[in-house]
């Protein structure tokens, strides 16, 4: 899938620059998308053996991007997923980019570090990358890669300037998503753990933060 490869860098620059209050700048952003992503997404098919427009399961381009060191493996903090409607499963990404790290753990709080995710969700990647700010507060920009009526037939960055807002602007992305009968089947039926692969809730998330 095209947007996968874009948004995984655009973690790893967020990651390796300099802290600003505007995150990524549109030309960073552009460069990304239009310049970097395609020769390694080029590479990651030619080792698969896929033709030239396959799609590329997600896990696979995590792992060429650790092994080229791209994504450091030091900076993994962890992943997450279920149904991206459930209050509690959707916590757990909520949680981690607040404070860069898992849940489960008790290590120190590291919400002035920068934290980047990328979210899997319908065979479509998008990157929620914190910008933590000077006064303690921090913003979060959801980036979609792929083109956009709604902004001209380009990408997209939408900002949140607080965590229920962040929160918000998941469930609304979440639910654009879904078709009629998408909707229908989520009406109709609970999550279920075992039937995962079949539901239109699933999603994943990699979270990345930058080195204490």
């Amino acid at each position: 899938h095209k947007a996968k490869k874009p948004d995984l860098l655009q973690l790893q620059h967020h990651s390796s620059t300099t802290m600003s209050k505007y995150g990524l700048g549109n030309v960073a952003i552009n460069e990304i998308i239009d310049k970097r992503a395609p020769p390694i997404l080029n590479a990651v098919r030619s080792k698969l053996g896929l033709s030239k427009h396959a799609l590329i399961i997600p896990s696979d381009v995590h792992d060429y991007l650790v092994d080229e060191h791209i994504l450091p493996q030091d900076k993994f903090v962890g992943a997450c997923g279920g149904d991206i409607l459930a209050q509690g499963h959707l916590n757990e990404l909520v949680e981690m980019m607040v404070n860069g790290h898992e849940v489960s753990k008790k290590s120190k709080s590291v919400r002035k570090l920068k934290v980047g995710a990328a979210l899997f969700f319908h065979e479509h990647v998008v990157s929620i990358i914190k910008i933590p700010l000077a006064n303690g507060a921090c913003y979060f920009d959801l980036i979609d890669s792929l083109p956009s009526s709604r902004v001209g037939g380009m990408a997209s960055r939408t900002r949140c300037k607080d965590r229920a807002s962040f929160e918000t602007l998941l469930r609304w992305y979440a639910s654009s998503k879904f078709s009629d009968s998408q909707c229908e089947f989520i009406d109709a039926n609970k999550w279920d753990d075992g039937m995962c692969d079949f539901d239109p809730r699933v999603f994943q998330s990699f979270v990345w933060t930058e080195t204490q």
